[in-house]
């Protein structure tokens, strides 16, 4: 008789050939054998998330949280779930319990730059985006997001450094030429 660690692992399986709903059944197999870890109701909410069946993987995290609270991923993708579901201010809430857990989580300082964006908060996207470049200055994704949130605020200057560290990165990123051409010619000039 199979254990609930083996369809777990079948799960994995499927799940990294992106049969997410083949997935989804060996999970769902192996939480009839154990409901009690925190990982198989995880990974069967990851599942969920990529078929975008948000509500369903809004359950599976909190029934993983139930069982491992101190996860900083559970946390983080609970979050992104929200987010998903426009629930900005939930999913703010939900990385900042990541970060108290893993103040090193990048990609929640990042997830959370990109929710207070879309709050229209731009000051405080500004404080997330720094963290992750703190965190990972080689990041392109995160500069070029702290750029966009400057550039919103006026801050011409702290844009066009942003975009200028992007293309020491990757010099060949389009998006940050064009930005930087934008900007550069929105910047007032300095004496």
């Amino acid at each position: 008789m199979p254990t609930a660690k083996e369809y777990f692992k079948r799960g994995n399986t499927y799940f990294k050939q992106r049969q997410y709903q083949k997935a989804i059944s060996q999970y769902d197999i192996a939480l009839e054998l154990d409901k009690n870890d925190a990982y198989i109701w995880y990974n069967k909410g990851v599942a969920l998330f990529e078929l975008r069946d948000y509500n369903n993987t809004l359950e599976c995290y909190r029934k993983a949280l139930d069982l491992n609270s101190k996860s900083a991923k559970i946390w983080n993708n609970l979050g992104a779930t929200y987010s998903e579901l426009g629930l900005n201010e939930t999913a703010i809430e939900c990385y900042q319990k990541t970060v108290q857990i893993n103040p090193k989580d990048e990609l929640a300082w990042y997830n959370m730059g990109v929710a207070y964006e879309r709050l229209g908060e731009p000051e405080k996207a500004i404080e997330s985006y720094q963290k992750t470049v703190e965190i990972n200055p080689g990041d392109e994704d995160s500069w070029l997001f702290l750029g966009w949130a400057y550039g919103r605020l006026g801050y011409f200057f702290q844009e066009i450094e942003c975009y200028e560290t992007v293309l020491m990165l990757n010099p060949e990123h389009q998006r940050a030429k064009r930005d930087l051409k934008v900007a550069a010619s929105s910047a007032p000039f300095a004496f």
